[in-house]
């Protein structure tokens, strides 16, 4: 409270009139003391004028001598105090009362004939008020002086009287000066504190906070200001605050990451996207360095060049910087209106699958182009033969029109099964799904395959008990099932067995396919649901095989909500195994529809 502007008003008026109260006081005294003085040396000259008439007419009377010794003990009756001096000087300069300094000035005035005063310190060193008349004798010549002195203590004395008067009134004004102050200064403060108030609730975030305008005074145009100044604010922070609710919300939808720091790399802004991909929670990162949370330190190092220096760098973080992803990064500078740096925004994106549908179709372009080249150059290869005169020879010519025909079935078949992956791939496939006899389905189809089996002579049995129904496309679930049944009878030699075994599991059903044949080597077990990919590329491509089978197998069983799986053990053979769920309380079989 002291240092408050109130106070400070209030003591500087407290003191202006104390110092006001005093130099009026020393005046007052001071013109006092003059007046006392007068008086004093009137009474002091008075005394001392009626004293010498005294004498005077008895100087008259005793024919110009004047008794010293006798009116000397006669004066000193006519003292009005104790501390006061009269003494009588004759003719010769001679008194009573002992020696008298001829030299002062009042008493030779006196020898002159004239009156005088005067005001000094006495050989005791106390200041007095001394007077000096002459005594006239006969024809009025000087025949003494009387001189008279007074203490100055006197007038110290009566000053010291009304001391305590001048003392009361100098507090009483005081006091007066300081309700008055107090009551000008509270009116002249309360809306400055009015003005504090509000510059308080409006740092605090009250942004309606305002001053009332008192008046067209100073203070009125202050407070004034203030409002005017408090609605731009709050017209201001709200057009911000919608901006920056606008700049999160976009930030936020954002499919890319964002990740944004001050110039000391302070993580200032990160996006849910930036979450998911670095791997971190908003809640830990806001706040700290950036060199120290991300495990990316590429991502680190160009956030600190964009800050530091203003760079702008843009490049592609390996597998290892955000998990097993490759990301994309961009980083620049943030710079404010005059161009200085004061942080930065790197744009990160998650370009894994770009990368992979990249590689993917750099090796189907590889792929295509090498299962394309086999047969065309047969084809063109008997062709150009036949041309070359072969077609004389009418066996030669349809031996090499059934290869060229082979061929050319085996390039057809090639086409159909991309475009069927494609479509599968792209989601474009529409499953008629229907409950489908998964027992019924598995006869069916090894039926179908057990001429070829017994061709190559193979044993191939099932096990497909009916009533294991599930909802799936009848057609497609059927190629599945071709396709891995053809397989194990390519891949099992004479002699070998085939079996196909349908089970419940776990409220699924189990599809597996089981072959004796020479399995399939560690290695090539993760691949072989890969376009293209053969484990044995010289017997597929013999029998026929484009490769595609098993992907396509993969892609319609995912799409069915099913998984497959292999496992196998070289010369142990190889199995199948295809799960998919169950359609409960469903029955109904497909043998009147796939009969």
């Amino acid at each position: 409270m002291r240092r408050s502007i109130r106070w400070r008003i209030t003591g500087s008026y407290l003191v202006l009139v104390l110092l006001v109260l005093v130099i009026f006081t020393a005046y007052v005294v001071r013109a006092l003391e003059r007046s006392y003085v007068n008086n004093y040396q009137y009474l002091v000259a008075a005394q001392a004028k009626v004293i010498s008439l005294m004498l005077r007419e008895q100087a008259k009377t005793g024919a110009g001598t004047v008794d010293l010794v006798r009116l000397h003990a006669m004066v000193q009756e006519v003292k009005w105090r104790r501390d006061a001096t009269i003494t009588l000087l004759d003719a010769g300069g001679r008194s009573p009362a002992g020696p008298i300094d001829m030299s002062l000035p009042e008493i030779r005035q006196a020898f002159r004939g004239e009156e005088a005063q005067a005001i000094r310190t006495d050989s005791t060193g106390m200041k007095r008020i001394y007077a000096a008349a002459p005594i006239f004798g006969p024809a009025n010549a000087v025949v003494g002086v009387v001189h008279v002195s007074a203490p100055h203590a006197w007038v110290i004395r009566q000053l010291q009287r009304i001391a305590p008067a001048l003392a009361t009134a100098g507090l009483l004004g005081l006091i007066a000066a300081w309700v008055i102050g107090a009551v000008l200064s509270r009116r002249l403060t309360r809306p400055l504190d009015d003005l504090s108030q509000a510059a308080v609730r409006l740092t605090a975030g009250d942004l309606h906070s305002r001053v009332p305008v008192a008046g067209p005074d100073e203070l009125g145009r202050l407070g004034g200001t203030f409002n005017a100044m408090a609605d731009r604010l709050q017209d201001t922070i709200h057009e911000i605050s919608t901006e920056r609710t606008r700049v999160e919300a976009i930030i936020a939808a954002m499919t890319d990451a964002v990740v944004a720091t001050d110039r000391t790399e302070t993580v200032l802004l990160l996006n849910r996207a930036a979450e998911d991909l670095l791997g971190v929670s908003r809640a830990t990162v806001l706040g700290r360095r950036a060199g120290d949370l991300f495990r990316a330190q590429r991502l680190a190092g160009m956030l600190h060049e964009a800050a530091a220096y203003g760079r702008m760098t843009a490049e592609e973080l390996p597998p290892g910087s955000a998990g097993e992803r490759v990301v994309e990064a961009h980083c620049a500078p943030v710079r404010a209106g005059d161009g200085t740096v004061t942080g930065a925004v790197a744009v990160l994106r998650d370009v894994t699958e770009l990368r992979q549908t990249e590689r993917l179709r750099r090796e189907l372009t590889a792929n295509v182009s090498h299962e394309l080249r086999t047969p065309l150059t047969s084809i063109k290869g008997f062709a150009e033969t036949l041309l070359d005169g072969a077609m004389r020879d009418e066996a030669t010519c349809r031996r090499f029109l059934g290869i060229i025909n082979g061929e050319t079935d085996r390039l057809v078949k090639l086409v159909d099964d991309l475009l069927d992956l494609s479509l599968l791939e792209s989601k474009r496939v529409t499953l008629e799904l229907r409950p489908v006899d998964v027992g019924v389905l598995v006869a069916h189809t090894v039926d179908r395959l057990k001429p070829l089996a017994q061709t190559q002579r193979l044993a191939l049995h099932q096990t497909a008990p009916p009533g294991f129904v599930v909802s799936a496309d009848a057609d497609r679930l059927a190629q599945v099932l071709t396709n891995l049944v053809d397989n194990a009878l390519k891949y099992t030699p004479e002699g070998g067995r085939v079996d196909v075994r349908v089970a419940a599991a776990n409220g699924d059903v189990e599809v597996l396919v089981n072959d004796s044949g020479r399995g399939i080597r560690p290695e090539d077990l993760p691949h072989v649901f890969e376009r293209f990919y053969r484990a044995d590329r010289s017997r597929t491509r013999d029998s026929g095989g484009t490769g595609l089978g098993l992907a396509i197998a993969k892609h319609i069983v995912e799409a069915h909500g099913g998984r497959i799986s292999v496992s196998s053990q070289p010369n142990e053979g190889t199995t199948f195994k295809v799960t998919l769920p169950r359609a409960a309380g469903q029955g109904g079989a497909l043998s009147d529809r796939i009969s």
